[in-house]
């Protein structure tokens, strides 16, 4: 229907597709564009960008429909969304399982019983690489097949519009015709019922085609609120799996590796400072790796592996100055505003999970970042005795060195998250006044 009549040429890296009218040109673009992208990258045109353009010779538009953009307007080209590469991934004992069952995802001929693949996990540790490059490999692999990423905020919309321009039976046919579908962030359709229905009949009806359906989301399904039993119960129903905040091994491994894709190498040591100052992932290291080259550049020390020098420069650049006293009272200031609770909570006899851990929190950062004793930080926190300030210490040492994650605010946050958080609130809270 929108591609009868349409002029398609190649320009050097360009593929030029000249529609009828603007409005066809338009809608091209929106509905067609990254399948059009999937083509070309199946076909061996990584480069190519697809360019769509209204015809010189103006066509009547179909009726019922309504302009979108003003004929002969200049043509504005798409840019190409580049899947990241599986192989690409880093791999280690928090990433393994999940890295394992995509590559199954993507190669294997009978992975269909793994479908729906949900893996989950914070934020920055590998979720979009995984499903990236699961699709990647899939259509490299499997000659013909049709294959779809899109995140949780694509499909809603594409679904929106699909319902306002009576096109659904369209949008279904080709979603639901696909070999592999994955969604990321799909905890954005949270409390968007509609959305969530059409995802569960997408999900019963690729399994009964045969398709495969890879989701991400940033929690456990049933951690998420707003996600109806239905959607909760399809995610559950295949492979879950959580990919973890990778260990200290794992993130120096990490940063030798992208310091050695970026042209430069890295010593043993520098790799776990660089370990040390970044606990999330992946991310934060990629992000401090690129203070560090920076900095070199401009001290002109380019050449060279980077040092234990050069990460202490790059992470002194970006860390905030502390302003006030680093004492209990500043870290149970920052607990209360980073945990959302109140100093009277802090301080009172309540056993709230939050207030407890914020305790336990500040108890924690107290330990390692001030002078002060035991029965000085029960004082600070209105604790009788230090001996349940002793506890908490001795409960949560380990969580925080075993990355294991809690429930805050509707997904699950690893506790040494939250303790860099606090930490850095309280190194950024304002002077105080003097008299």
């Amino acid at each position: 229907m929108w591609f009868s009549g349409v002029s398609i040429r190649q320009a050097e890296e360009t593929l030029e597709i000249e529609a009828h009218s603007r409005f066809e040109a338009d809608w091209i673009t929106r509905r067609f564009g990254s399948t059009l992208d999937e083509l070309a990258a199946r076909h061996g045109h990584d480069a190519v960008r697809i360019q769509v353009t209204e015809s010189a010779t103006p066509h009547p538009l179909p009726t019922g429909e309504d302009r979108e953009g003003q004929p002969g307007s200049p043509p504005t080209p798409r840019p190409r969304r580049r899947l990241l590469d599986l192989d690409d991934m880093i791999v280690g004992p928090s990433n393994q399982l999940a890295w394992t069952a995509a590559r199954s995802i993507a190669f294997d001929a009978d992975a269909a019983h793994l479908s729906p693949l949900v893996v989950h996990g914070t934020c920055g540790v590998g979720k979009t690489h995984l499903l990236q490059g699961a699709c990647r490999r899939f259509a490299q692999t499997h000659s013909g097949a049709s294959m779809r990423y899109m995140t949780g905020e694509d499909f809603t919309n594409q679904y929106i519009q699909a319902v306002r321009h009576n096109q659904l039976d369209r949008f279904r046919g080709t979603i639901r015709k696909l070999d592999l579908l994955a969604i990321d962030d799909v905890h954005f359709v949270a409390g968007k019922a509609r959305t969530q229905e059409e995802i569960i009949h997408t999900i019963d009806a690729m399994a009964i085609t045969g398709g495969r359906i890879m989701l991400a989301s940033d929690a456990h399904p049933t951690s998420v609120r707003r996600f109806s039993k239905g959607l909760t119960s399809r995610c559950t129903s295949g492979l879950l799996v959580q990919v973890e905040q990778p260990d200290e091994a794992l993130r120096a491994s990490i940063a030798m590796t992208l310091a050695s894709r970026r042209g430069a190498s890295m010593t043993a040591s520098a790799a776990a400072q660089v370990a040390a100052i970044c606990h999330t992932g992946p991310r934060d290291i990629q992000g401090l790796l690129t203070r560090i080259l920076a900095v070199r550049q401009v001290a002109g020390r380019s050449e060279g592996p980077i040092t234990d020098q050069d990460v202490r420069h790059a992470s002194d650049i970006d860390r905030p100055r502390r302003h006030a006293p680093m004492t209990v009272g500043s870290l149970a200031e920052a607990a209360c505003e980073v945990l959302s609770i109140s100093m009277a909570d802090l301080k009172g006899r309540g056993r709230a999970s939050r207030v407890v851990l914020a305790r336990g929190l500040v108890s924690v950062l107290a330990r390692d970042l001030t002078t002060a004793s035991y029965p000085e930080i029960a004082e600070a926190l209105g604790r009788r005795t230090h001996s349940s300030v002793h506890a908490a210490v001795h409960r949560l040492r380990p969580q925080i060195a075993s990355n294991a994650a809690i429930e805050f605010a509707g997904a699950l946050t690893p506790v040494s998250v939250l303790r860099d958080r606090i930490r850095d609130a309280a190194m950024t809270l304002p002077r105080p006044a003097r008299g």
